[in-house]
């Protein structure tokens, strides 16, 4: 069990900063009240725009780890440009918390944050010959993302494919360096709450209804965003529109369909 949570900001012609601020307020309390799910490793990410990031990972829990000088500096980077702040508490299944490689988000041409575990991944690294550089087993949702990767980014149906032959347990979220306007999140087998802010052109997602709703308080602005296990979401945020797309895991078969809708 880990805790995924994360805020996604779509492009506004005059974002304020105080609604800049106000998103990464929440974003430390989703990030804090996930503790819960894995307190032995913290980590956050961001992107912009312009395919720029910044990392910060530490094997601490959250409520240390937001008082760090890295964490702070992290989020002192956040502004109007930015698509994704990512985070997740980890509970390690394998690779030691202690090797910053193992701890999540993973970083490569993909950024990814995952919940769950994948039982065959040392079948799937030979298999595939994919490159590997740390021993935690989430490793190989983001080098087959970056297989399925191009400058036009992530290849959606291409990566579900992919999955299929995972075998284990999922909720993920991804964004290509490459195309950083473009978010997917993965609601799997293992749970991923999602919230969106119609005005703000912003979205809120962790891994409880509770965590949410304790983080945003009495907004009553933000609105249920339901994804069915099963289910993907594309966010661009750069028109803020979605799409869902249904599939299958754990090698029952893969089914891909597109319902496309405006989310503002």
């Amino acid at each position: 069990m880990c805790g995924l949570a994360g805020i996604l900001m779509g492009e506004l012609p005059k974002r304020r900063v105080r609604d800049v601020k106000t998103l990464a307020d929440i974003f430390t309390k989703l990030l804090v009240l996930s503790e819960h799910r894995g307190p032995q490793a913290t980590g956050v990410a961001w992107v912009k725009r312009d395919g720029s990031m910044a990392v910060a990972k530490a094997p601490l829990p959250a409520r240390q780890f937001v008082e760090t000088l890295a964490y702070r500096d992290c989020l002192a980077g956040v502004n109007a440009l930015t698509t994704i702040l990512m985070g997740h508490t980890r509970w390690p299944t394998r690779g030691s918390e202690h090797n910053p490689e193992n701890n999540h988000p993973l970083v490569g041409e993909v950024v990814i944050s995952h919940n769950g575990h994948i039982s065959n991944a040392d079948a799937l690294f030979r298999r595939h010959n994919l490159p590997r550089a740390a021993q935690v087993d989430s490793e190989i949702l983001l080098r087959l993302a970056e297989k399925h990767t191009s400058p036009e980014g992530i290849d959606v149906p291409g990566y579900l494919h992919a999955l299929e032959g995972c075998t284990g347990r999922i909720a993920a979220v991804l964004v290509a360096t490459s195309h950083p306007e473009q978010i997917l999140l993965l609601h799997g087998n293992m749970p991923l709450i999602i919230w969106h802010h119609p005005t703000l052109h912003a979205l809120a997602y962790a891994s409880e209804e509770a965590i949410l709703q304790s983080a945003v308080g009495c907004a009553a602005a933000w609105l249920p965003l339901p994804l069915a296990p099963g289910e993907a979401l594309l966010v661009d945020t750069s028109s803020w529109a979605m799409e869902r797309v249904s599939f299958s895991f754990l090698g029952m078969g893969l089914h891909v369909g597109w319902q496309r809708y405006t989310g503002g």
